[in-house]
């Protein structure tokens, strides 16, 4: 009833904010963080691209908390703005009921997904409520979706409720930093930091007894884990990691502060780096191999042709809840482990035999619709989606 009542509420307030005039603007709009990397990619272009539009950012602030005034904030741009961009679910696009101006186009801030969401997950442990997804109408409102891959696009139309004929697999600007020459130097100063923590380890001794410091570098970049029973877990994972992993490689951990908050007080060896103020898409730049789980960050790194393993222990319970899009096991044998010393035994291969399977990574990546191209540029194709949009 209370979620009723304030959908209520919220639709009431777009509806007076819509009876005044509609602004040449494009607005920004995020509940995801305060400054979407997309979002600052794109923004210049937009700029450039619509010189008479007015460019408006209206995201969460830093502590990512949504409050009553940026969502009325929120609801005036959607109602006055010709058109918005989003990354993620935005109550002041979905929940308004009736006609509207404004086109809404949703960047969704993940280029495919492993594991399920949204109206795919309803009915498991780690999803929604239905009665929440009804009453608050999530996913309604947009005019289209772009997708990261055309291998994301069936699960993005289930998970969104929508036909496959909304979405736009353009790729985000994101793939664009990865690989086109232009981002080079903006790759290196954003990753510089990490590089240098990574080059101040301390020697190791190599298996001659020789000694260097050049260390190749283990990334791993979880997915965030809502409502998990053990809030230790990637304590537990990265222990376990650190454990068996050669000696010579540095283990970088990329992940959600609230899980890194519970690596404190662990005993870890000197080579293991928490990446706190670098973004895993910059820690990936540092990297010669990517672990991760069921995040999306395996597709990042796999465009930005990175060694990339999927470290999978707990997968039995993720094809419960909340279900599996990719099964890394069934679909990418080759580069997927339930077992962490298995793990580092196939990076240990690699680093002497250089045993990676590369062409079973790349054949994995282009059935998703992989396919790096340094000459294609995201940015335009998105920029010319809004242009459609645009009245004037």
């Amino acid at each position: 009833m209370v979620m009723k009542l304030a959908a209520l509420v919220i639709s009431a307030i777009f509806r007076v904010f819509s009876l005044f005039p509609q602004r040449k603007k494009i607005a920004l709009l995020s509940r995801q963080s305060a400054r979407p990397f997309d979002f600052e990619l794109l923004e210049p272009a937009l700029a450039q691209a619509f010189s008479g539009y007015k460019i408006v950012w209206c995201c969460v602030t830093q502590g990512g908390k949504m409050t009553v005034l940026l969502m009325l904030k929120q609801l005036w741009h959607v109602a006055t703005a010709e058109v918005c961009l989003v990354d993620g679910y935005v109550p002041a696009v979905s929940i308004p009921k009736g006609p509207r101006r404004s086109a809404c186009i949703q960047l969704w801030h993940a280029l495919g997904a492993v594991k399920k969401f949204g109206f795919q997950s309803l009915h498991t442990a780690a999803g929604r409520s239905p009665e929440a997804a009804r009453a608050f109408s999530m996913h309604a409102g947009y005019s289209c979706i772009v997708a990261g891959f055309s291998g994301a696009v069936p699960a993005f139309a289930e998970a969104f409720g929508y036909t496959e004929d909304k979405f736009l697999p353009l790729g985000l600007p994101r793939c664009d930093y990865l690989i086109r020459p232009e981002y080079a130097e903006e790759r290196a100063r954003r990753s510089a930091s990490l590089a240098a923590q990574v080059a101040a380890l301390p020697a190791h001794a190599a298996a001659d007894g020789a000694s260097s410091v050049t260390r190749p570098v283990v990334l791993y970049a979880p997915t965030f884990r809502k409502n998990n029973a053990n809030p230790a877990w990637l304590a537990d994972a990265v222990c376990a990691l650190d454990a068996v992993l050669p000696a010579e490689a540095a283990l970088v951990v990329s992940a959600h502060p609230l899980d890194v908050e519970h690596l404190e007080g662990r005993s870890l060896s000197r080579r293991v780096l928490v990446a706190r103020d670098t973004a895993t898409i910059d820690a990936i730049h540092v990297a010669d191999y990517a672990v991760t789980d069921y995040s999306a960050v395996a597709f990042e790194a796999l465009l930005a042709d990175k060694k990339t393993y999927f470290y999978v222990p707990d997968i039995e319970e993720y094809r419960i809840s909340p279900g599996l899009n990719v099964d890394p096991v069934a679909e990418a044998s080759t580069i997927s482990t339930t077992d962490a010393a298995e793990l580092a035994d196939r990076i240990a291969s690699d680093l002497a035999k250089g045993s990676y399977d590369a062409a079973g990574a790349r054949a994995f990546a282009r059935a998703y619709g992989i396919d790096p191209d340094p000459t294609y540029c995201a940015v335009d194709a998105i920029v010319d989606v809004v242009r459609t949009y645009l009245k004037n």
